[in-house]
């Protein structure tokens, strides 16, 4: 097994050599594909994920669907590890995760699905890929988190294995990212951490 002295020494972890087109080989539903970020894809990005603002929405509580600024979400993303699902027949991408490393943690930031794909199979789908990920570097736990008034995000996400962790055994930096994610900082006791132990 290879590995990338760059990434080695940016996460302290062994990184698994895998292409980006096909490190999600058969992971998406038929007629779909799951790879990382390419060049170009930015503003098809941003537009997904300011349309999936809405408590109907598979996502953890997104800090991606309240950047207004294209050059501000491009540095968002730059900043984490960006999943792409993309239809292949159409030719057009359907939706994205966002998750990046914290500690030994692997923390989703985002998932977001274009209007005319937001579907749990699709969703589930860049879940899984995320999850693999986070096993190739042999992360603990993924973690997220949700709106309490999101029925639909925690009920996907506890129904795939996470469990929701009280604030009060929740470490300080933990807590603090959790009231970070709230959509309205008045709200920020609503949100919930969830995390899946791998």
């Amino acid at each position: 097994m290879r590995t990338s002295s760059s990434s080695k020494a940016m996460t302290g972890r062994t990184r698994p050599a895998k292409n980006g087109r096909k490190a999600f080989k058969g992971m998406a539903p038929d007629g779909y594909a799951i790879r990382m970020m390419e060049p170009g894809e930015v503003a098809a990005l941003h537009g997904i994920a300011r349309s999936d603002d809405e408590p109907e929405s598979f996502s953890p509580s997104s800090p991606a669907s309240r950047i207004a600024d294209l050059g501000a979400f491009t540095r968002f993303l730059l900043a984490n590890e960006v999943f792409v699902l993309v239809d292949k027949a159409a030719g057009e991408t359907a939706g994205f995760a966002v998750a990046s490393p914290q500690d030994d943690l692997y923390w989703m930031s985002c998932l977001h699905l274009a209007p005319a794909y937001r579907h749990e199979r699709l969703a589930a789908a860049l879940l899984k890929s995320v999850s693999e990920r986070a096993g190739w570097f042999f992360y603990r736990a993924i973690g997220l988190s949700v709106d309490g008034a999101a029925a639909r995000a925690a009920g996907f996400f506890g129904a795939r294995g996470f469990v929701t962790i009280p604030p009060t055994d929740c470490p300080r930096w933990l807590d603090e990212k959790r009231r970070a994610s709230a959509p309205d900082p008045g709200k920020a006791d609503m949100q919930r951490i969830m995390l899946k132990w791998l």
